[in-house]
């Protein structure tokens, strides 16, 4: 899972972060105390759990939520209680903690962040149907070898042939269970498929996909080596 906190004071971001890499399921931590950057690392990343202050001198905890997937979930750190009524307001929020913050209000945090997660891939796994052309077609996820950004389109490649639609890498993350890994800034692929994987590249079939640097932890926690 992958985790941004956001909060301007230093403290409780080295806070979040220690807590965080205490959290074995917790496998990428990014901070930062600007919401401007924080809206930057939102459009090029999907975070599964932001950590949130509502206080931010340069852009506010409310216009940065506005800007968060609906499907992301964010837990609200804050120094009012009285913010817990307005959290309501917003489908994302599952949580809110009040400063100061110690480790079992962070873990409860982290549980219903995961569950939110949880549904909501169980919910987009179901079915997915993509449009090709001027139709919408129903493609089974495990016959999916990988996804490739072609500029705004995306390639879908099975094993035989591969269908083009118009979509980000972003969304499509997003709506994709948990046997689909990004790998690259281009490429999702389907762990199943899998045939080999080198230093810095991944063989699936006949096609050699690129692995970034910044992904290839998160790959090996994700597969299991027998040595």
């Amino acid at each position: 899972m992958k985790c941004l906190i956001v909060d301007d004071d230093p403290l409780i971001c080295d806070l979040l972060f220690f807590f965080c890499e205490k959290i074995q399921e917790i496998t990428s931590v990014t901070k930062t105390e600007s919401g401007f950057e924080a809206v930057n690392l939102i459009s090029e990343t999907n975070y599964d759990i932001i950590f949130l202050d509502f206080n931010l001198p340069d852009i506010t905890g409310k216009e940065l939520l506005n800007i968060i997937s609906q499907s992301t979930a964010v837990v609200m750190v804050t120094s009012h209680k009285e913010f817990a009524l307005d959290s309501y307001n917003y489908n994302q929020i599952v949580d809110y903690l009040v400063k100061p913050i110690d480790f079992s209000l962070f873990f409860r945090g982290f549980q219903k962040a995961k569950s939110f997660n949880e549904n909501n891939k169980q919910t987009s796994s179901a079915k997915i149907f993509i449009k090709d052309s001027n139709k919408f077609v129903h493609i089974d996820l495990t016959e999916v070898h990988f996804f490739k950004s072609e500029g705004n389109y995306i390639s879908v490649v099975f094993e035989n042939k591969k269908i083009l639609t118009l979509m980000s890498m972003k969304d499509l993350e997003l709506k994709l269970p948990q046997q689909f890994q990004r790998v690259h800034r281009s490429y999702i692929i389907n762990l199943n498929a899998i045939d080999v994987i080198d230093s810095n590249s991944i063989k699936i079939g006949q096609n050699e996909i690129p692995i970034s640097q910044s992904y290839e932890k998160v790959l090996h926690q994700k597969i299991h080596f027998l040595n």
